[in-house]
């Protein structure tokens, strides 16, 4: 086991379960979430982007 989560270790373990629909990928608002290269990747992969609003990261944290 890889003591780092990479990208090619995350997208190992989503096509391991062979998903035939989009999956889901839900994450907070970092810049590297809201990339143009990141949200091009997800297409790229079948993926979807999810990601908290900003209000509610904030409350959650209370």
């Amino acid at each position: 086991m890889k003591s780092r989560i990479t990208t090619d270790l995350v997208l190992d373990g989503i096509m391991a379960g062979k998903p035939q629909n989009r999956v889901l990928i839900h994450s907070d608002q970092g810049s590297q979430y809201t990339s143009h290269e990141w949200q091009t990747f997800l297409k790229h992969h079948n993926l979807e982007s999810s990601m908290s609003f900003v209000l509610r990261s904030i409350l959650l944290m209370q």
